[in-house]
């Protein structure tokens, strides 16, 4: 069941009304269902393994609790039982196939394939991570496991972010759910939520679909078209990716507030970042954040010198690649960023000291980290090392024969070059100025900018518009 489609319009109307009309405990019930009814719209068969999850690391929360005095040994063993139970289930049905596929290519058994019948579950990756995060938590002590089952479950399952994040820790949710059992309707959670997501169906149906046209027709045969196309087609992709997934935050964010709950926020402009680092605080944050804590911290962080921060930004950039997907690009898309990392935090920060302070060195920096952050998605949407290939050296033949005479790009694509400053030159007034809670704070220009976005997807939305792009992870 897609965000922007009626059937999901049709569930949350539905699923609030019946939500503020019951009591506590029902409430939950009607929450669980809408997600379970939500996930279903995918895959019945695969509901199972949300319900298998949530045993598994609500059993793990419990039995931590009761082993609290015990040697460590039990509790490190329910933490490995979680782990293993998690880890294995998004092995299997997410890396079975890359594994075996790569297995076949390392004896030259010849030409590899998909081994197993396997469906992708989706959001496997999402609330896979989110349950873990909890059973760690549990045995950090830094949480009290939760009693109720199905105040459980529905951490694991609430449908607003399930498919797509973002990943919520225990700590921060499961008291809302609480909360939100328990109060009145407010109209203002009704209004700022509809606010989020109308915002972000605009974002999504509106600008994601629109590039995400234009990139699906160069990456389809990117050898029949120029280096100019390919530049297009990555420009239009670094767009494409941002709008479709923060606009799916921000209805998740929406749907979510309407009940009382909010979502953490996922998106912080992050085409707007002038070093990697930042740009990896603001971008995917909750994502972010997780390997942070899970991975990152516990490794060492950078607190062991040099050459341990090198082996540390590895495992972790290397794991965020795997965890986007089943395939080279996006490990390598991934150590490409632990590479930049690594160069910010040993070599950007002393750069950064010994330049002025002025305009000309801030837009130097941001149009450097841009780029960077571009040619990393050109990684993320090829096919494979080969298409990735083919698309950099066309990029890079038409702007080298730019510099000694040759053609530059037709008017439509200059138009579309113009288009892309004119976004980020909107993206970075609004942030300054803080344009979009201005008017979503006054009444009169709210009522007209919502009708102006849905007027705008009405005449501008693509029918048949591709899903989101993180559904697939």
């Amino acid at each position: 069941m897609e965000f922007n489609s009626l059937e999901y319009v049709l569930l949350l109307v539905v699923a609030s009304l019946l939500f503020f009309g019951a009591g506590y405990r029902a409430r939950l019930l009607v929450l669980i269902a809408a997600s379970l009814i939500f996930y279903a719209a995918w895959n019945v068969p695969l509901v199972s393994l949300i319900v298998i999850s949530a045993i598994v690391d609500y059993s793990a929360g419990r039995l931590l609790e009761r082993y609290e005095d015990d040697r460590q040994a039990r509790r490190k063993l329910v933490l490995a039982v979680s782990l293993i139970v998690n880890l294995g289930l998004l092995g299997y049905f997410k890396y079975a196939n890359f594994f075996l596929d790569n297995l076949h290519a390392a004896f030259d058994l010849g030409p590899g394939g998909d081994f197993l019948d396997i469906v992708l579950p989706p959001g496997i990756s999402f609330y896979t991570f989110q349950t873990m995060s909890y059973t760690i938590d549990v045995y950090r002590k830094k949480i009290r496991p939760t009693s109720s089952f199905l105040r459980f479950f529905l951490y694991v399952s609430f449908f607003p972010q399930l498919i797509a994040g973002p990943i919520e820790r225990a700590g921060h949710l499961l008291v809302q759910f609480d909360q939100a059992a328990t109060r009145r309707f407010q109209v203002d959670n009704l209004v700022s939520g509809a606010q989020l997501i109308v915002f972000g169906m605009f974002k999504k149906v509106v600008i994601a679909d629109h590039c995400g046209r234009l990139v699906d027709q160069v990456y389809a045969n990117p050898g029949i078209y120029d280096g100019w196309s390919a530049l297009i087609a990555t420009y239009a992709f670094t767009l494409q990716i941002y709008c479709d997934f923060s606009a799916y935050s921000e209805i998740a964010r929406g749907s979510a507030r309407i009940f009382g709950v909010d979502l953490m926020r996922n998106f912080d402009q992050p085409y707007l970042t002038r070093n990697i680092s930042e740009f990896w605080r603001r971008w995917h944050i909750s994502l972010s954040n997780w390997f942070r804590d899970y991975v990152y911290i516990p490794l060492g962080g950078s607190k062991k010198g040099k050459s341990r921060t090198l082996i540390n930004l590895t495992i972790t950039m290397f794991l965020s690649g795997l965890w986007h997907g089943a395939a080279w690009t996006f490990v390598i898309w991934g150590l490409f960023h632990g590479l930049l990392l690594l160069l910010n935090v040993q070599v950007g920060q002393r750069v950064r000291e010994r330049l002025p302070d002025n305009l000309a060195v801030r837009f130097g920096s941001w149009f450097l980290c841009f780029h960077l952050v571009a040619f990393g998605w050109i990684l993320f949407r090829a096919k494979g090392m080969e298409q990735f290939v083919a698309v950099v050296r066309s990029i890079g033949h038409d702007l080298s024969q730019l510099f000694v005479g040759g053609p530059g790009p037709s008017e439509q694509q200059a138009l579309f070059l113009l288009g892309v400053a004119g976004f980020l030159g909107v993206s970075a007034i609004e942030r300054r100025y803080k344009l979009i809670d201005r008017i979503w704070a006054s009444s009169i220009a709210s009522v007209v900018f919502a009708a102006s976005l849905i007027v705008a997807m009405m005449l501008l939305g693509l029918a048949d518009g591709p899903q989101f792009i993180y559904f697939q992870f």
